[in-house]
């Protein structure tokens, strides 16, 4: 394994990240040199500088093999995420070493989950910063390599099948290098066009546009400490509710209905088993805080319910009441979406409505055929036959996810969390959510923690970020080798 060639594409990377780092202390300085100015400009000069010495000194234009390859993957989010504390570090207040780790994972795995209670009191370049942490890591660090690539060939599409599902390649096929060129048009026309609805729905600018680079990233961060319940306004939920819903649809489908000009997405099985589960959560939950009595109205139940479930489908986390004291009903329905999610070739985490859809169909034909020995039954998916190995790989996904669950739920139990702070915790961090339930509900923060439990919970952001496969891959290949 060559280090000076995953060094060179790593360091591109860190570039990325000083870039914006550098739009940042710019922000500082357009509201008047604020106290983050010099912490970001320090941060950014030492991650430009970590980042061009290996681009400099280690000659490029090797391919890469598959141990590299993922080397560079899982070293460009975990070295992201390190050079990502440095200005939350050197501005200081509530940032301590762990706070700061928590927070830049956090940011880059698009979870949302914070340690700050008074968000508000951060000045407006740090405040950009965490937002931007949301834009780098919605697309992908290793998309944003991509970009930068002279040429892609080989190393680009090594690294695109990390960070794009199969399930995903599955449903809406592109040749590589457009694929790329899809998902960054998509992306940046969604965050074109939901800053410009929440600024003429009355956000401020600067709100708009950090609100922006949350919804598109699935990400979270607010700029207020009450998140969207701030702005106590039905029109901007409603922006959001339906930018979040778009954030959480596959990519492909999304260009590929306005390229060709027809319902793409609408036909595909999986985005309709999406929206069909938001439709069908929102009423159980509107029901249930009806029957609760605590809600004045059925629109007051609709509203509350409808944005809690679209805001954790699509894994954005953000929040306009506090879900922590819902009745039972409302927290079960919440804590199944919260493993379910949105759809594969999207920025949201979690197990993803294609494989759920596949799981549930999987189960179906097997009890027919438990039923009917002889009969020959194959799953199906929008009148194709589902490949066969498929089938077996989703529910290993599932197992893999559910036992980092236990095992993430077994250490905050451990470091002195109830069961359901534990286990919801533990599924909001994989699913990079962000909020949980308990005292880390949606209007609450990870500030009381312990330090062993933030420092899981960051490790966790970027496993359920990285969807489990390329983390256990590594370690595979590296323990054949030795």
């Amino acid at each position: 394994m060559n280090a000076g060639v995953i060094s060179r594409y790593v360091g591109i990377a860190l570039i990325c990240n000083a870039f914006f780092m550098l739009l940042s202390a710019a922000v500082s300085a357009i509201y008047g040199f604020d106290s983050s100015f010099s912490p970001l400009l320090v941060s950014c000069f030492l991650t430009c500088l970590f980042g061009v010495f290996p681009l400099i000194f280690v000659r490029g234009g090797r391919d890469i093999n598959t141990r590299e390859g993922l080397a560079i993957l899982l070293l460009a989010w975990f070295i992201s995420c390190l050079f990502g504390m440095l200005p939350y570090v050197l501005w200081g207040g509530d940032f301590t070493l762990i706070n700061a780790w928590f927070e830049s994972a956090s940011g880059y795995t698009t979870t949302g989950a914070t340690i700050l209670s008074e968000i508000e009191s951060l000045p407006h370049g740090l405040l950009f910063w965490r937002s931007s942490t949301h834009f780098i890591g919605g697309l992908g660090v290793v998309v944003f390599i991509i970009m930068f690539l002279p040429a892609v060939g080989t190393v680009g599409f090594r690294m695109s099948k990390m960070e794009v599902m199969d399930v995903s390649r599955s449903n809406f096929r592109y040749r590589f290098k457009k694929l790329i060129r899809v998902f960054v048009t998509v992306y940046l026309a969604i965050t074109v066009l939901s800053f410009v609805a929440l600024l003429l729905s009355g956000m401020s600018p600067f709100d708009a546009i950090n609100h922006a680079f949350s919804v598109v990233s699935t990400g979270g961060f607010s700029t207020r400490n009450l998140s969207i319940a701030a702005y106590d306004s039905p029109l901007i939920e409603f922006v959001l509710i339906l930018f979040m819903v778009v954030s959480s649809i596959h990519f492909g489908l999304i260009y590929a209905s306005f390229a060709t000009r027809s319902a793409k997405i609408f036909k595909d099985p999986a985005t309709k088993f999406y929206l069909m589960t938001i439709l069908i959560s929102s009423v159980l939950v509107a029901i249930s805080l009806m029957l609760r009595g605590g809600e004045t109205s059925l629109f007051q139940a609709l509203r509350n319910g409808t944005f809690a479930v679209v805001s954790t489908m699509s894994t954005t986390g953000f929040a306009i009441s506090d879900t922590s004291v819902w009745p039972i009903l409302s927290i079960l329905v919440m804590l199944y979406i919260s493993v379910q999610c949105g759809c594969s070739g999207s920025t949201c985490g979690g197990v993803r409505s294609d494989r759920m859809l596949l799981i549930f169909k999987g189960v179906r034909v097997q009890l027919a055929r438990m039923a009917h020995p002889n009969a020959v039954l194959q799953v199906k998916s929008g009148g194709q036959v589902v490949d066969k190995e498929l089938i077996p790989s989703v529910f290993t996904y599932l197992f893999l996810y559910l036992f980092v669950v236990l095992v993430g739920s077994v250490i905050y139990v451990m470091t002195g969390m109830d069961l359901m702070e534990s286990v919801s915790s533990s599924i909001s961090m994989m699913s990079n959510i962000g909020p949980a339930f308990g005292k880390f509900g949606s209007m609450a923060n990870y500030a009381d923690a312990s330090q062993v439990a933030k420092f899981a919970m960051a490790i966790q952001m970027i496993v359920g970020r990285l969807s489990i496969y390329p983390v256990l891959l590594i370690f595979t290949l590296f323990r054949k080798r030795f």
